[in-house]
């Protein structure tokens, strides 16, 4: 253990690929174990992420910086710079030992597994509900050498789900989407029980994802039109796509999707970038912090918890301790998945005073504006210049470069990514 530090509690990072908040905060799933954490534990509930595809959000999760400082731009592009400090650098630094158990696209070329004491990478096909890997987790995490810090990235909200046949019933949820979350919520259980005591639990979703009407044929055939347009052509598609999501938007469960969209890496919308961040163990009091927040905010977060010092000019997040103090945060984010084709149809947004402003940086087209509170499900986009000129004044100073591109395509596509 860390010589002035004797009670140092241990440190389990949970991240659940494409897991929305709006899942856990009402009834679309089936979730008594992860009810009862929100309860005991500190909660944000409008937490957003900074970007809506996986590498750059785990990015910024671990080192609570933006990709424009941590350097990992989107699942493709930019390893993680040596000028920013890690959660494994920092904590290992503390006399802690490092572990990650990963899947999907966080492979060794993002630089993703700089200061793990060990790195486990897995296929997808190894999740809590098949090939035994539930048991195998369980025992590791029960294994791990103490005081520790572990980061566990899990895939079983991420398409395709494969919901397990005994969820497979209304009763867990309207979509296949909620009854994996369902089934998830058990095994999540199991797992945390096999963590000592003195752990620190934190859980968290990367991105969120859209989840209705994913195999409606119409959609599919209207969606590879739009794309072939927008992305290949650079046409701007935006307003014949919002009448054809208002006219549909009756469709599929009650939640709020847009009906033409795949979900995350496409767009910066509520839906995908919205995501659970919840803290439960020792010396952590049951709170909610309902201000807007960021998952920057997470690794200060995580070291505050563990009464680790830390520069705060080292990141570009706050913590949410005390949670009581928290106020609202402008939340920065940014759509640069691999269904984009390319970065000249990358967006980015800003989220603050309940307002939104998107800008596609490559693109000769307009900005957006939502009144959020109008407007919740950000399908009638607004003209106030004044209000656009603020928020895009809350863009980070620091601009992007054009970023190293990663040898990684086999492996994108293998997980589906196209």
């Amino acid at each position: 253990m860390p010589d002035d530090r004797p009670d140092a509690p241990n440190l389990l990072v949970v991240c659940v690929d494409c897991l929305r908040e709006d899942h856990l905060a009402s009834a679309a799933a089936d979730t008594p174990f992860l009810d009862g954490l929100r309860e005991r534990g500190l909660v944000a509930t409008d937490l957003f992420a900074t970007a809506t595809t996986t590498s750059p959000c785990v990015a910024s999760l671990l080192t609570g910086t933006y990709s424009e400082r941590n350097g990992v731009q989107s699942l493709s592009t930019g390893r993680l710079s040596e000028d920013v400090d890690s959660l494994a650098e920092r904590f290992g630094a503390a006399g802690y030992h490092t572990e990650a158990l990963v899947t999907g696209p966080l492979v060794e070329e993002t630089g993703l597994q700089r200061g793990f004491d060990a790195y486990r990478y897995r296929e997808p096909e190894e999740s809590l509900f098949r090939n035994g890997w539930a048991e195998r987790a369980r025992e590791r995490v029960a294994d791990l050498p103490q005081p520790f810090a572990a980061y566990v990235h899990l895939w079983e909200l991420h398409e395709d789900v494969h919901v397990p046949p005994a969820f497979d019933d209304p009763e867990y949820g309207q979509t296949p989407y909620a009854r994996a979350l369902s089934a998830l919520d058990r095994k999540l259980e199991a797992l945390f029980e096999a963590v000592p005591d003195d752990t620190l639990i934190a859980l968290h979703g990367d991105h969120g994802e859209s989840i209705t009407n994913r195999s409606s044929p119409l959609r599919l055939l209207v969606k590879s039109l739009r794309d072939g347009l927008r992305y290949y052509g650079g046409v701007d598609t935006r307003e014949r796509v919002r009448r054809l999501n208002r006219r549909w938007a009756h469709k599929g469960a009650d939640v709020p999707d847009h009906y033409l969209e795949n979900g995350h890496g496409e767009n910066v919308f509520d839906f995908v970038s919205n995501v659970p961040f919840l803290l439960v163990g020792p010396g952590v009091d049951a709170a909610t912090v309902d201000a807007q927040v960021r998952q920057i905010d997470v690794l200060p977060t995580l070291l505050d918890a563990c009464g680790l010092d830390y520069d705060p000019a080292s990141v570009d997040g706050e913590s949410l301790l005390p949670a009581g103090e928290v106020t609202e945060r402008p939340a920065y984010m940014r759509a640069c998945g691999a269904s984009l084709h390319g970065r000249q149809n990358w967006a980015k947004a800003v989220r603050a005073e309940g307002a939104k402003y998107v800008e596609y940086p490559d693109r000769d087209w307009g900005p957006e504006l939502y009144d959020l509170e109008a407007d919740p499900v950000e399908l009638h986009p607004i003209d106030d210049p004044d209000l656009a000129a603020h928020l895009r004044r809350r863009f980070p100073d620091r601009q992007m470069d054009e970023g190293e591109q990663l040898d990684v395509e086999e492996r994108l596509e293998a997980l589906g990514y196209r």
